[in-house]
């Protein structure tokens, strides 16, 4: 059964490193998509891809609600655009699916579009420890998260999450470098007051 479309460019692939931006949410607490809020007078999703784009050429991004409006948001990105047709089920889908188009890279980095403040340098400084062949992950709030690197090795973990904790279980201190990410930058947009607060 067919159940995905996906929009291929011609890039030029390395195969050393894909980007894999979760924006499939429903933003249940904000009350519209979390997606198309604005910074600096940009939206966060392209706020993501511009990010992206400065690490890797192949950058995927996987969409689910209001998908025909995020699509048109992102329309003239030289991109991979993913549908993940179960994106209610919660974040481990939406990454499953979205390894599934990855599998091919040696490393995959996970980012989500929620997180504006996160400088560009902190996704530089993930990259610099993948020949490690470990998982690189960020350390804020007392905790192993995202954004993070996946090497290869991990994928079939990956591809067997349908969870809403998406890929904490896998996430443990003895499978990663842990690479600190200030707290000022470690904001998740997740309800209007986060906006108030850190956007204006």
């Amino acid at each position: 059964m067919k159940k995905i479309k996906i929009r291929k460019y011609k890039m030029k692939k390395t195969n050393h490193l894909a980007i894999l931006i979760l924006a499939a949410g429903t933003s249940s607490r904000l009350g519209y998509p979390k997606q198309l809020v604005t910074y600096k007078n940009e939206s966060l999703l392209k706020i993501a891809i511009k990010k992206a784009l400065k690490i890797s050429t192949d950058v995927f991004v996987v969409l689910g609600h209001e998908k025909e409006i995020c699509e048109n948001e992102i329309k003239n990105f030289n991109i991979n655009i993913l549908y993940n047709k179960e994106y209610k089920k919660g974040m481990g889908s939406s990454l499953s699916f979205g390894i599934s188009h990855t599998i091919v890279y040696e490393n995959t980095m996970v980012m989500l579009c929620d997180q504006p403040l996160i400088p560009i340098s902190h996704y530089k400084t993930l990259t610099t420890y993948i020949k490690y062949e470990k998982i690189c992950a960020s350390f804020y709030n007392d905790s192993l998260s995202v954004p993070v690197i996946f090497p290869k090795k991990y994928y079939k973990k990956l591809l067997e999450l349908n969870v809403k904790k998406g890929a904490k279980l896998i996430l443990k201190p003895e499978n990663c470098i842990k690479i600190s990410l200030l707290k000022k930058y470690s904001v998740d947009i997740d309800i209007f007051d986060d906006i108030v607060k850190y956007l204006y």
